[in-house]
């Protein structure tokens, strides 16, 4: 609060009190006590009325000064109360008990939500653990009775259960810290599982996979890590298009970080949508194609990867297929298993 801001508020004030110091001059003069008496006492006024107003700007400046500063200074804006004292004057106070009472609003409106979010999340993880069930049933179903029937259901059965683990990933990609264990895997063994757990859409598919550089080894959690890379592989067969699917893996090492790298030979990404792919729900000019596309795969890819402290890239250029990188850290990583190592 500046203090020229502070008087110009006041000059209401000020001017009632000029107006109020030329009554009395004149009326002084008016009695006959002379013009340095008159203009003795109305300057005595005017005298104390300022220096009130500076002892009212010095009792304030600083409370409203505290309250800029700390403001400007937070991340979590809803706690400034906590940050302030609470002020000797009227106003002061007025402002600092609505600002508390606004807090507590604030935090008991907070907590709930947190309470529904965690009710909602348990109960959609309950449900993919129940609905998990009747899939697999369905499926050995499928394969109990072989047939272009079957194989047709036993597909979008798999694409089904695809679905129901990526509302569960989602719903824990919030807090990966709570179910996440670092073991160290060659990228060789990540693929492999991601493409044995794949077999059936790849085949339909009719993909060819070329691999290679996937000798060295990181530490990871080899389940968050599979579901990205199946969300990679849905994709590329999803939008491979008539021709048939290629499919690539390489690995190579760098002076920081070991990358793994999925690439395709599908229709590409339009240069306008490549900076929105990986955005919750963007399903880009690809998506709009007649597509099954909901906008979360990449998403969560990056998401997830962010939380494991993994880099996570996609180049592409239309008509050439899409490459995406994982960047799979090495000294914040290792730092990371080493820790979980020596608590084992």
């Amino acid at each position: 609060m500046s203090f020229w801001g502070f008087f110009r508020g006041k000059w209401p004030f000020l001017a009632m009190a000029a107006l109020t110091a030329l009554f009395c001059a004149a009326l002084l003069l008016g009695l006959n006590v002379g013009w340095y008496v008159a203009a003795f006492i109305s300057g005595v006024f005017l005298l104390g009325t300022a220096a009130a107003l500076v002892l009212e700007y010095l009792q304030k400046r600083r409370f409203y000064q505290d309250l800029k500063n700390n403001l400007e200074g937070m991340d979590k804006k809803y706690l400034l109360p906590e940050t302030l004292d609470e002020p000797d004057f009227l106003e002061g106070r007025l402002a600092w008990q609505a600002l508390r009472q606004a807090g507590k609003s604030m935090a008991d409106e907070a907590a709930a939500c947190r309470r529904a979010l965690s009710e909602y999340q348990e109960y959609v993880e309950a449900w993919v653990h129940e609905i998990k069930t009747p899939i697999a049933s369905a499926l050995l179903l499928t394969e109990n009775h072989p047939g272009e029937a079957s194989r047709a259901a036993a597909l979008e059965l798999e694409r089904i259960d695809d679905l129901v683990e990526q509302a569960m990933f989602y719903a824990r990609s919030r807090m990966v810290e709570k179910d996440y264990v670092l073991k160290r895997v060659s990228l060789k063994e990540l693929t492999a599982s991601a493409l044995r757990k794949n077999a059936r859409l790849l085949v339909e598919s009719r993909a060819s996979v070329e691999q290679s550089g996937l000798e060295p080894e990181v530490p990871a959690d080899g389940k968050w890590v599979d579901f990205i890379l199946t969300q990679l592989l849905v994709n590329s067969v999803k939008y491979a298009g008539e021709r048939p699917l290629a499919l690539r893996f390489q690995g190579r090492e760098e002076a920081d970080s070991v990358v793994l790298t999925v690439s395709d030979n599908g229709p590409g990404i339009p240069p306008e949508d490549l900076p929105r792919v990986c955005e919750k729900g963007f399903t880009g000019q690809n998506g709009r194609r007649g597509r099954r596309s909901s906008g979360m795969g990449l998403y969560l890819c990056r998401s997830l990867c962010g939380s494991m402290g993994l880099g996570f890239s996609v180049q592409s250029r239309l008509g050439e297929g899409v490459q995406v990188s994982i960047r799979f850290p090495r000294n914040s990583m290792q730092e990371v298993y080493d820790k979980n190592v020596r608590e084992a």
